[in-house]
């Protein structure tokens, strides 16, 4: 409670701004707005920025779009962020846009329809950022800056962030064969996208280059349970056909797949070996610790964030492609093949 006869801590504003660093309000809305080029100099931006952190003066979001003509509100469409990788990409993209932008989470499960990108942008957001792979959306016509992350192909006139997975796929398979790997199961994701069939194809050609190795194709739900009962159910008949190694296409089906061996007394990587594509968190404290291709997706929210402000502040800029190297990241799941 204030005390008597003191004043009541006051909301600084735009006025207070230009008085402590000696401009008028118009040069203070120049600069919180980004729309100082040509017409502030350096020296005074600086001045104002320095007035603005010493007041801690807050831009009120209302009275900046009417200015800016922008809500400052980007959304991420992505299908399941329960997914520790897009949390990931998710913690990825608020990283980049810090306090400038909110960020909406768009999410639509298997059991739902795919976000409606017109409704998102009648919503109110700025601009778009599609982590959906495999999924069809009607971009033409959108009046929108959008970035599309994972997917290795797309639309020329869109931006787009995706991982090279082709070195990370050669040094897994590599790795494989010089450890005597020949039988190898590869578990694909039963969800579509551009990604997930790249990856399997980049790990099959690579193996049929080497001439010494078969690969064994199984398909599973994106889910670890899944992944652990398609384990279980096939482990017999894998084991009769000499299998010795185990790749998933993604961190989840592994985590499902070690888990399943584990309760058929399997030893990993002793009986056989384990390797997938992602490098999530949860990767180095799995039991035997995870082998596994580095994609990160951390940097893919950071990556396809940066491109979006950068469209979303100068709408002729014209679309990017950009991407993300990968690397086998090789921990204790595998090793020399059985026998």
């Amino acid at each position: 409670m204030a005390s008597a006869g003191s004043r009541p801590h006051r909301r600084p504003k735009a006025t207070d701004v230009a008085a402590r660093a000696g401009v008028s309000t118009a040069t203070v809305s120049l600069v919180i707005n980004g729309k100082t080029g040509g017409r502030v100099s350096k020296e005074t931006e600086q001045r104002v920025r320095a007035a603005v952190a010493e007041l801690g003066y807050v831009v009120d979001p209302a009275a900046r779009s009417l200015v800016t003509g922008r809500r400052h509100c980007v959304a991420l469409v992505a299908p399941d962020v329960a997914n520790p990788f897009f949390s990931q990409v998710a913690s990825g993209v608020a990283s980049a846009l810090g306090t400038d932008y909110r960020l909406l989470l768009a999410v639509s499960g298997p059991e739902r329809d795919s976000p409606d990108l017109e409704q998102l942008v009648a919503f109110g957001v700025d601009g778009i950022l599609l982590d959906f792979p495999g999924t069809a959306f009607d971009t033409e016509g959108l009046d929108c800056p959008l970035v599309l992350l994972d997917e290795p192909t797309g639309p020329t006139d869109r931006s787009r962030v995706y991982f090279d997975t082709r070195p990370g796929s050669q040094q897994l398979v590599d790795r494989l064969v010089d450890l005597g790997h020949r039988q190898i199961v590869y578990m694909d994701a039963s969800r579509p996208g551009k990604s997930f069939d790249t990856r399997r194809k980049q790990v099959l050609g690579r193996l049929r280059r080497t001439q010494d190795g078969v690969l064994h194709r199984a398909r599973s739900d994106l889910d670890l349970r899944a992944a652990r009962e398609l384990v279980t159910e096939s482990w017999p008949d894998w084991s009769a056909r000499g299998v010795t190694a185990i790749i998933t296409a993604t961190d989840v089906l592994a985590y499902g797949t070690l888990s399943a061996l584990h309760d058929l007394n399997v030893a990993v990587p002793t009986q056989v070996s384990v390797a997938a594509f992602d490098d999530l968190p949860f990767a180095e404290i799995t039991a035997p610790a995870l082998s596994t291709v580095r994609l990160s997706a951390f940097d893919l929210g950071v990556e396809s964030a940066q491109i979006l402000r950068e469209h979303v502040e100068d709408r002729t800029l014209p679309p990017r492609t950009r991407s993300l190297d990968t690397r086998l990241v090789e921990r204790s799941s595998i090793g020399p093949a059985a026998g």
